[in-house]
């Protein structure tokens, strides 16, 4: 059996700095923002559904033990009461659009 080790360079090249890595991790989050949209419109929030946007970036790496910054896409919510309709507050219901579309997306 032969054993392959992963170098920091090796990762630099091949996963942090793929192209294809950055696009793929893109794709994913442009792809659950509309249903996040749909989800929130159908039951009638549409303060929620216009905040919804899509944020990529390179996490920083500080916390980790070999400090390597990764690349993310994320679906941001803008409504300022969006964690309590996501999990539910004595003021909003629970809604759990994020996590609805995510599961709906595959």
């Amino acid at each position: 059996m032969t054993c392959f080790k992963v170098s920091k360079e090796w990762m630099e090249k091949n996963v942090l700095t793929n192209p294809a890595v950055t696009v793929a991790l893109d794709a994913k989050a442009r792809r659950i923002a509309p249903i996040v949209q749909r989800i929130a419109l159908k039951e009638g929030d549409r303060e929620y559904a216009e905040s919804v946007r899509i944020h990529s970036g390179r996490r920083p790496g500080v916390k980790s033990p070999t400090h390597i910054a990764r690349p993310y896409a994320r679906v941001i919510i803008g409504d300022e009461h969006a964690t309590e309709k996501e999990y539910g507050s004595k003021h909003y219901p629970k809604k759990g659009f994020l996590r609805r579309a995510v599961a709906e997306a595959g």
